[in-house]
C-alpha cells in the first residue's frame, strides 16, 4: 500500500496512548501509521510527499472550543484599539480610518479602557471631538461596553428606555452603554452589514491555517447580545459554512429548541449569557467588586428559566452550554444541570460552562460529578492576570483565585482550550502558552496537559474524539508541524513558537514560506 505523504524525524507528539513517534504516514486524508525508526520506508512510492520535520515538534490540529467567527472577520476591518495608552492616541486612529474611508461610520474595537490613563471608556463629547460628523461606535475589549459618539447614537438609534444606558448628572446620555441596551445597539451596529459584507470579510480574515487551526466551535451571536432567540450570525454559519475548508461545529445561541431541532443540529447554547464580565463589572460574582463597593453583577437569565431549560434540552439529547464567568452565575448553570440530570437521568450530553474564570472548590467538586466540561482561555490570564492588571483591579486580593487550571485537572474534570476570539488572539500557541505560565504559579499545568485542551480535550468536548484530536491510525489526517521542539526550546519561550506546516484532512493548507 502506498502512502500519499509521509512526516519523518519528527518529535511527534500523538496525544494518545501511543504517546510518541518519529514519522506518520498519511493515506486518502487518513493517518494510515505512525512509528519510529526507519518503518515508514515501506509507504514509499514514486508519488509520495516526504517531509522531514528536523526533530520539530508534530502534533494534531489545534481545536479551538471557543471562537467568535462572524466578528473575527468582521473585526479585522475595524479600527484595532489594542495597545492605545491613552484618549489622544485613540483619537489618532479614529481620525486615520475616517481619512482612509471619508464618510463611512467609523468602528473600533478592542479598547482595553483599564489600561488608558483615563481609566475609563470615552463618553459621546470625547468621542465628538475626533469624530464630530459621522458615526462612531468603540467596542471595549470584551465587547461588555460600547461607546458611541452624538452622530452614532442618532445613526444606530440608541434605546435610550433601556437599563444599561450611561446619564450624567444632567440626566443627558454619557453616550456608553451596556447591558440590554448595549445588546440592542450591538444588534442594530451588526445589521448595518449584509450578508455579503461578512463573506468579503471571511475572505479577507488572517488565514486561520497559519496558526495551525483546523477545527473551531463557533460561537456566534454573542457579544454584547443577549436577544436568545435567532441569530443572523448563526444562520450565515449553518447556511454557508461548508463553504469553507475549516471545521466549523456551531453552537447555536438561542432558547428556541424547536429551531435547533429542526435544523438537525445536536447542541445547542454557547454564547447563552448567565451574567457579564469582570472587566464590565457585570460578572456575578459572591461579595463586591473591589473597586466599586456595592456592586455584584447580574445574573441575565433567572435561575428557574436555566432550569427549565435546561431539562428540556435534556429530555430531547442536545448538547448545551451556557456563558457564565462569575461564581454565582456558575452556581446557578450546575444547579440547572442538576436538576435536568435529576429529571431525566444521567446521559452523556457533555454539557459545558464557556468560560468558568472564577470557579471555586465546590464547584469544581460538582461539575465532576456532573460531568460537566470546562471551556476556558489561558490568554485571559495574559491579558489581565497578575497584579496590576484588570483582574487584580476588580477583584482585589481575590484575583488570585481565577482560571485555577491545576487544580481542575488535578480532579479530573475535562477542561478545552479556546481563544475567545476576537478578544484574545487566534493563536493557539498564545492559550497554551499562558496555560503553563499561568501568573498563579500554582494554577500551571505541564505542556502535555495543554497541548490536550487544544487537541484531545478538545475534540472530545465536540463529540468528535473518533475523528479528530490525536494522531492515531483511522482519525482524520489534521497534523500541525511547528518551527522548532517545543519540550525543549523552554516554557518560557511556548508564545514564540510558530507553525511551519497545517495539513487538514491530508492536504497540505498552509505551509510557511
Amino acid at each position: 500500500m502506498n502512502g500519499s505523504l509521509i512526516i519523518k524525524n519528527g518529535s511527534i507528539l500523538t496525544m494518545d496512548e501511543a504517546e510518541r513517534a518519529r514519522w506518520l504516514a498519511v493515506w486518502g486524508g487518513k493517518i494510515l501509521d505512525i512509528g519510529d525508526g526507519d518503518g515508514y520506508e515501506k509507504y514509499l512510492s514514486d508519488d509520495t510527499v516526504v517531509i522531514d520535520a528536523k526533530d520539530h515538534t508534530v502534533l494534531p490540529g489545534f481545536i479551538d472550543n471557543h471562537f467568535h467567527l462572524i466578528i473575527t472577520a468582521l473585526g479585522a476591518q475595524w479600527v484595532n484599539m489594542e495597545g492605545v495608552k491613552n484618549f489622544h492616541a485613540m483619537g489618532r486612529r479614529l481620525k486615520a480610518a475616517q481619512a482612509k474611508d471619508p464618510g463611512k461610520p467609523v468602528i473600533a474595537a478592542k479598547l482595553d479602557w483599564q489600561d488608558l490613563d483615563e481609566k475609563q471608556m470615552p463618553d459621546r463629547l470625547i468621542l465628538d471631538k475626533y469624530c464630530k460628523n459621522i458615526p462612531a461606535a468603540v467596542y471595549s475589549a470584551d465587547y461588555h461596553l460600547l461607546s458611541l459618539n452624538t452622530c452614532g447614537m442618532l445613526f444606530f438609534k440608541v434605546p435610550f428606555a433601556l437599563e444599561g444606558t450611561g446619564i450624567d448628572s444632567k440626566g443627558m446620555p454619557t453616550g456608553i452603554f451596556t447591558g440590554p441596551a448595549g445588546a440592542r445597539l450591538d444588534t442594530n451596529i451588526l445589521k448595518t452589514f449584509t450578508d455579503e459584507d461578512i463573506s468579503r470579510s471571511m475572505e479577507k480574515m488572517p488565514e486561520l491555517f497559519r496558526l495551525g487551526l483546523t477545527t473551531i466551535a463557533a460561537m456566534e451571536g454573542g457579544k454584547m447580545n443577549m436577544d436568545f432567540y435567532r441569530d443572523r450570525d448563526s444562520e450565515f454559519i449553518y447556511n454557508n459554512g461548508n463553504r469553507y475548508p475549516m471545521t466549523m461545529e456551531l453552537f447555536y445561541p438561542t432558547m428556541d429548541i424547536d429551531s435547533v431541532t429542526e435544523k438537525g443540529l445536536k447542541r445547542i447554547g454557547g454564547v447563552l449569557y448567565v451574567d457579564g464580565t469582570i472587566g464590565a463589572r457585570s460578572a456575578a460574582i459572591s461579595g463586591e467588586y473591589a473597586d466599586q463597593p456595592g456592586t455584584q453583577g447580574f445574573l441575565c437569565i433567572e435561575p428557574e428559566i436555566l432550569k427549565s431549560f435546561a431539562a428540556e434540552c435534556y429530555r430531547r439529547d442536545l448538547q448545551l452550554s451556557f456563558d457564565a464567568i462569575g461564581d454565582r452565575a456558575i452556581d446557578a448553570v450546575l444547579d440547572a444541570f442538576e436538576y435536568a440530570r435529576e429529571k431525566y437521568g444521567t446521559k452523556d450530553l457533555r454539557c459545558r460552562i464557556e468560560h468558568a474564570e472564577l470557579i471555586n472548590r465546590k464547584q469544581m467538586e460538582k461539575a465532576r460529578e456532573l460531568s460537566v466540561i470546562l471551556s476556558m482561555q489561558p490568554a485571559y490570564e495574559g491579558r489581565w492576570g497578575g497584579r496590576g492588571k484588570m483582574y487584580s483591579q476588580r477583584l482585589g486580593d481575590r484575583y488570585g483565585l481565577t482560571n485555577p487550571f491545576r487544580e481542575l485537572f488535578d480532579m479530573g474534570i475535562t477542561v478545552c482550550g479556546g481563544s475567545d476570539s476576537d478578544v484574545t488572539s487566534p493563536d493557539p500557541l498564545l492559550g497554551i502558552h499562558y496555560a503553563v505560565n499561568h501568573p498563579v504559579e500554582s494554577h500551571r499545568i505541564t505542556l502535555e496537559e495543554a497541548l490536550r485542551m487544544y487537541t484531545s480535550n478538545g475534540a472530545y468536548a465536540l463529540f468528535r474524539e473518533k475523528d479528530i484530536g490525536s494522531l492515531t491510525p483511522g482519525k482524520n489526517a489534521d497534523i500541525v508541524l511547528l518551527d522548532r521542539n517545543l519540550e525543549k526550546a523552554g516554557t518560557d519561550r511556548i508564545k514564540n513558537a510558530k507553525v511551519a506546516l497545517t495539513i487538514k484532512d491530508g492536504v497540505i493548507l498552509y505551509e510557511h514560506g
